[in-house]
């Protein structure tokens, strides 16, 4: 059996065509889908590797803040209390005519090691400036006190007064709350 020229040039293309096909099916479109899913795989152990980066910053910096704590707590006078430490300041600030109430609070963690003192105090007709000493003197102080939230409303005839609600925290030792 002879073929013909014209037929062997058919049979050359289409065996070509054959193994282009076979070539790019198994071969190539494999190799892109690895490369593809490699470089998925890679995305995802960078944004990993970001997270773990940002985690271990956080955890540093919630470190020093407790070292930070912990070197206030240990400075403090040993009866210290928020309570009697705000009725202090504000004396020392001159408003505490104006102090309607204190209602003192805590938050156990459930080590029990260490608790959260808080105390609301709620301030009537003051001057924004006398306001801002009592805030001051809290939020300055060497005893680790921060206002937790602040609320004010205008008051008085000309509405030149505030009233305030004031909740600040500190944290104590478990024992002491």
């Amino acid at each position: 059996m002879t073929i013909s020229q014209r037929d062997k040039k058919a049979l050359i293309i289409c065996a070509g065509f054959l193994i282009t096909f076979v070539a790019v099916q198994f071969i190539l479109v494999p190799a892109l889908d690895r490369k593809k899913e490699l470089a998925n795989r890679v995305a995802a152990k960078e944004a990993a590797l970001t997270e773990i980066i940002s985690l271990q910053q956080e955890y540093a910096r919630l470190s020093r803040m407790n070292m930070a704590d912990t070197d206030i707590l240990s400075k403090r006078a040993k009866g210290f209390t928020l309570f009697s430490f705000l009725d202090a300041l504000a004396e020392k600030s001159g408003v505490k005519d104006n102090v309607a109430y204190m209602k003192p609070s805590s938050r156990t963690f459930n080590d029990k090691n260490y608790a959260v003192s808080m105390v609301k105090i709620k301030l009537d007709t003051l001057y924004l400036k006398e306001l801002v000493d009592f805030l001051y003197r809290v939020e300055s102080s060497r005893n680790g006190v921060h206002i937790r939230s602040l609320s004010l409303s205008k008051t008085g005839k000309e509405q030149t007064l505030l009233d305030a609600i004031v909740e600040a925290e500190t944290l104590v030792k478990g024992d002491a709350a």
